[in-house]
């Protein structure tokens, strides 16, 4: 017989796989898709139970069951990571706790009436209603729950490529992977170095159409503007995870962003590769990747850690995220309603206050600061790839989010004071060599077509997880 599971998976870059499995079937299925692509869903897979993201909370609230007081205690801390996503997209205490109440009923309800064996989140955990407080339920009833991580991507002239890994998520470890066995592509690290400059090189060589033409002549932000001054004419409003989001929020962020901008620029400085820096990536904000995927997300705290720790002379450089400042991404609501929220004048005023820190120009390229480096400094950001590339020391905050911090020379940061021992190491002249990287690779990574913008699903490779998925769900969860 066959057994069921919860599949999230919003880009539809599994469900072709799975459903065609004999061992595993897809009880519920959470996808990135309107009323339309659902019912086509349905016809197609067989699939009755299909939640739209957008529309989850909504659902929720339909088929919230009873809810008690013990239970609310057991998931305090979901409840945190829920209400930070959702601060994301309003400020309504009140509301973000009422949906989120409601989706810890259904899912409690799910697990306990459904007969579920596993659940299979695609992509990066939120802490979302509809994945982390999802994962969280699952854990608690000790049903497990995976998670297909990405890490980095690759675009090349048909497609786009990504590095993934799965993640047990109760275990909080990943899954030793049989290429050979699961059917799955080998990952080579060489494809994947900078990956964001070479992203924007096999774009800059895609054909322009008459509307990539037409952009060069305006502001990249103007777009934007002109769609939702179309929205305020027409009165409408955005909807996104079940809140209404102001048009004029976005209009007045769009300028915010510039006026961010014009700040960071102002108090940057030039590289000044005739001492010894450490080099700390600012990560994006609002992103997943730091917020309820690590135990310490606060960018501020871990500067002042570095800060704090650094030797007497050397200077920690801080540089913005490469999009931090972008405001033409259509895609990127999220960012637009809520980056005054993450990045404001005090926030850079903050890391000004710390005399041995300095903010660095950002049109600097990140492979010269890297190449100069006595160490790199980050999270979980895929500069750690490059940074071992060169043999340089890598402090990570964030170890247990990305495969890299499995290396033994990796610095794993968990305290104030593992940062200052990890400093006095690095001051000493430690060089790391990375000699188990090869092997963590071709234990946990394989490698997953993903859909580019403006192609059809039915176009794209088909991945093959089906043997994988089966192995997770029906040998892997009865021996963990």
């Amino acid at each position: 017989m066959k057994k069921n599971i919860v599949l999230i998976d919003l880009d539809l870059i599994l469900i072709k796989s799975i459903h065609a499995s004999e061992n595993v079937n897809i009880e519920y299925l959470i996808v990135e898709a309107n009323d339309n692509k659902i019912d086509e869903l349905k016809s197609l897979y067989g699939i009755k139970n299909i939640l739209s993201r957008e529309r989850f909370d909504e659902y929720t609230e339909q088929h919230a069951d009873e809810l008690d007081y013990k239970t609310i205690e057991k998931f305090r801390v979901s409840q945190l990571n829920s209400e930070y996503f959702q601060s994301r997209f309003s400020d309504d205490v009140s509301l973000k706790q009422y949906k989120y109440f409601n989706a810890l009923s259904f899912w409690v309800d799910i697990f306990k009436k459904k007969n579920i064996s596993a659940i299979i989140l695609e992509g990066r955990e939120h802490g979302a209603n509809y994945d982390g407080l999802a994962l969280d339920v699952a854990k608690a009833d000790d049903i497990p729950a995976f998670i297909f991580e990405t890490h980095m991507l690759r675009h090349t002239e048909q497609d786009v490529k990504s590095v993934r890994a799965v993640f047990d998520y109760g275990l909080k470890s990943r899954i030793s992977i049989d290429h050979s066995r699961y059917n799955l592509g080998k990952v080579d690290l060489k494809k994947y170095l900078f990956y964001p400059e070479k992203v924007i090189a096999v774009l800059k060589k895609k054909r322009k159409t008459p509307k990539d033409f037409l952009k060069t002549l305006f502001p990249s932000f103007i777009f934007i503007v002109i769609r939702m001054m179309q929205k305020i004419i027409f009165k409408k409003a955005i909807l996104m995870h079940g809140f209404n989001i102001s048009p004029i929020k976005i209009i007045k962020n769009v300028f915010y962003i510039g006026l961010m901008k014009k700040k960071y620029d102002s108090v940057s400085s030039n590289l000044d590769t005739s001492k010894k820096y450490i080099f700390y990536a600012l990560h994006f904000d609002p992103e997943a990747s730091i917020m309820s995927r690590t135990v310490l997300s606060n960018q501020l705290i871990i500067i002042k850690q570095l800060s704090e720790a650094l030797p007497a002379d050397w200077t920690l450089y801080v540089k913005e995220h490469p999009i931090q400042f972008e405001a033409h991404n259509s895609g990127r609501w999220f960012y637009l309603i809520s980056v005054d929220k993450y990045r404001t004048l005090d926030f850079y005023n903050e890391i000004l206050k710390f005399d041995n820190v300095c903010i660095l120009n950002n049109n600097i390229n990140s492979r010269e600061v890297i190449e100069s480096a006595t160490a790199i400094a980050t999270i979980n950001g895929s500069i750690a790839l490059e940074t071992m590339s060169y043999d340089t020391p890598l402090i990570l905050f964030g170890h247990q989010s990305t495969p890299f911090g499995s290396c033994n020379d990796v610095f794993k940061i968990t305290s104030s004071k593992q940062c200052r021992e990890a400093l006095k190491i690095i001051e000493s002249g430690f060089t790391p060599n990375y000699s188990d990287l090869s092997e963590i690779v071709d234990e946990q990574l394989f490698e997953l077509n993903r859909v580019p913008a403006g192609f059809e699903h039915n176009k794209v490779p088909l991945n093959d997880v089906k043997l994988l998925v089966d192995y997770m769900v029906c040998e892997y969860s009865d021996t963990r």
